[in-house]
């Protein structure tokens, strides 16, 4: 009996999640590798966020970088990026790209916040679908949260940017996310069930040398 207690209580310990683990990969727009704003002028390239495409020909594959002429100010934890350092050209859309992985959490509990804005107009796509979150304007950012649409493994952030006339740019702050973890150390109701499994297996154990004494 002891072996059939002890059997499921392992399979709970294997699967149990663990609540709010940290995605890691989210970067804001304009920082290093520490998520603190990059140093230097307009044009320091970010190493986070590539250009996917563009309808301006020449920028696709290229890294985003820092541009801000006008909108609202940067901070010590993100900056305005754009084509070119000078938000050059305009009129056109395109789309930058942010790849993060979700290696050991569940896709299924991750959950996306942050602040966004755009010049001119600004759309979130996850994983090549579209979320229906705008990121509009230059004067202030705009709180989203993306908490569908996510896959195991390597996720894609993607933010369409269209201008309407020279510069562009956009800016992504206070990115995070949290997921659940699999595979990992159980949770206090988990303990319990286990505590209470094995008083369980203990007992039958015990009642089994009782009958083999006597």
């Amino acid at each position: 009996m002891k072996a059939f207690i002890l059997l499921p209580l392992a399979a709970v310990l294997a699967t149990a999640p663990v609540a709010g683990a940290t995605i890691q990969g989210l970067f804001n727009t304009g920082t290093d590798a520490n998520n603190v704003a990059l140093v230097g002028g307009n044009g320091t390239v970010d190493p986070h966020y590539s250009i996917l495409s563009s309808t301006s020909p020449g920028f696709a594959g290229q890294q985003a970088v820092t541009f801000n002429c006008c909108y609202v100010a940067d901070d010590a934890n993100s900056r305005w990026i754009s084509l070119s350092g000078n938000g050059g050209p305009g009129s056109n859309e395109t789309f930058y790209r942010l790849s993060f992985t979700l290696s050991g959490l569940n896709p299924n509990t991750a959950v996306i916040t942050g602040r966004g804005g755009s010049d001119n107009a600004g759309r979130i796509f996850l994983n090549g679908v579209d979320t229906g979150i705008d990121i509009n304007g230059f004067s202030s950012l705009v709180s989203f949260t993306i908490n569908s649409g996510f896959v195991a493994g390597v996720n894609n952030l993607d933010f369409r940017i269209q201008d309407f006339g020279a510069p562009t740019a956009f800016r992504i702050d206070d990115l995070q996310g949290t997921a659940d973890v699999v595979n990992a150390v159980p949770e206090p109701a988990t303990w319990a069930m286990m505590i209470g499994g094995f008083a369980m297996a203990g007992a039958a154990s015990r009642r089994q040398r009782k009958a083999a004494i006597a």
